[in-house]
């Protein structure tokens, strides 16, 4: 265990083992490291609620050796080597009346230096994140005033996350500022159950912020979150994986938004998804954003089947795709819709954590994700939404030991990942456009 000065590099840092699960588990990453077994992703389970003994000695090793390649074979490489995110999105002949600002960053999670840094946290970064109109991020951790658990792995039990009273104010604002919405649907949202559920959305009233992901009523899971600015209406949906194995209580089944967002397209039933869109139809939201749990953690890569997910709900309507769970960053797409030839989606497959609990480079350094929403006339008459331009800015979490207390801070672009390359390049270059049918044919690996 680290001591008081130091921080855990990484979840390994904080296994509790016995001595067999250490001989067996340390031993086996040792033995998959010297052969190179892992170089590319396994096709692994990432829910801890079917995972195999081979599947957690494979998270074991990524989170000491982040994956930095994608799968063999599944043409994703070459796909996001060609993405260029939009800077004049906007279709010839299109008429601007209004347009705002939205960003978005990933996990919010616990630190147990965040009592001491509400006037530090954010003060480097508060225009980046704040100064869009629409501000967003996924709290990973439930609100809980008065609780307290310890932070730990185990083999069958994920750490229990939460956030004081004191904690949660400082995550979810600046000052004055703070997030207009918070993602509150992924693995850890049912660590303390129904209370904490029910908690987490009380503390969210109170401060104002709106949110989604986390129902109070069975009904709720067929809404989707509006917010309104400058006559543009934004609906956003928000859907984990997972639940870290924990069950949602039989009299409220539908407490968290969760769909197996990990699986193939065609084993995925999308009722849930498509009701929240009739709901944002109904509602006349102009713009639809969707906040997904998901992936694989430490793969810098999206798995190909997340590609096909995100795609189809690209053509069933959401209009913007927030990812976050990896705990690293993972590269974006720039989707054109068949339902709308002029509509460029923007995917951001994971944005990393914008906070966490660890010290490596690479669980540290996340992307600010901010994108222009332009409502206008269309050539035909028609009055719609669209993405005028995107960009994503690099961020790092740097702690002070010796004061306990963190900073977030604009990073070198190309230092998302462990050596750069073309990943960290194709977030920074110039735009290009690509039809759907193409970016489709580079995963035909699938």
């Amino acid at each position: 265990m680290k001591t008081d000065a130091e921080l855990p590099r990484h979840p390994r840092d904080l296994f509790e083992f016995s001595c067999l699960q250490r001989v067996v588990y340390d031993g086996g990453v040792a033995l998959a490291r010297r052969a190179g077994l892992w170089n590319r992703p396994f096709r692994a389970r990432g829910d801890l609620a079917d995972m195999r003994f081979i599947d957690k000695l494979y998270w074991l090793y990524k989170a000491r050796y982040p994956i930095e390649r994608a799968r063999r074979g599944s043409g994703l490489e070459s796909l996001f080597r060609e993405q260029r995110p939009p800077r004049d999105a906007l279709p010839a002949g299109f008429e601007r009346e209004t347009e705002i600002t939205l960003s978005a960053v990933g996990d919010l999670i616990t630190h147990r230096f965040l009592r001491r840094s509400s006037d530090t946290l954010y003060r480097q970064v508060s225009d980046l994140i704040f100064d869009a109109d629409i501000a967003m991020a996924n709290l990973e951790c439930p609100v809980i005033p008065d609780r307290s658990a310890s932070f730990s792995f185990r083999t069958n039990a994920g750490p229990l996350l939460y956030f004081d009273a004191t904690e949660f104010a400082t995550v979810t604002s600046h000052g004055p500022r703070q997030y207009a919405l918070v993602s509150t649907a992924n693995n850890h949202s049912l660590d303390f159950g129904a209370a904490g559920v029910d908690s987490t959305l009380h503390a969210l009233r109170s401060a104002g912020i709106a949110s989604h992901g986390m129902n109070a009523r069975g009904c709720d899971a067929r809404r989707v979150a509006l917010i309104d600015r400058s006559t543009i209406r934004v609906a956003v949906l928000a859907f984990t994986f997972g639940l870290n194995a924990h069950r949602p209580p039989p009299e409220r089944r539908e407490i968290v938004n969760c769909l197996r967002l990990n699986d193939e397209v065609e084993a995925i039933d999308f009722q849930p998804v498509a009701e929240q869109l009739e709901d944002a139809r109904s509602r006349q939201a102009d713009f639809v954003v969707a906040q997904l749990h998901w992936g694989l953690e430490h793969e810098f890569y999206p798995t190909p089947e997340q590609v096909g997910v995100a795609r189809h709900l690209a053509e069933l309507g959401v209009d913007a795709i927030v990812g976050h769970h990896p705990h690293v960053i993972q590269p974006a797409e720039y989707y054109r819709t068949r339902r709308d030839p002029e509509r460029i989606v923007p995917i951001f497959y994971s944005l990393g954590n914008l906070l966490t609990p660890f010290s490596s480079p690479w669980l540290c350094r996340s992307l600010v994700a901010r994108m222009g929403l332009a409502r206008g006339r269309c050539r035909a008459g028609t009055r719609r939404t669209y993405v005028s331009h995107v960009e994503a800015e690099p961020v790092e979490q740097v702690a002070d030991t010796a004061r306990q207390k963190l900073r977030l801070m604009r990073a070198v672009p190309g230092s998302e990942f462990p050596r750069g390359g073309a990943r960290a390049r194709s977030l920074n270059s110039r735009p290009t456009r690509r039809s759907a049918e193409t970016a489709s044919a580079a995963t035909g690996a699938r």
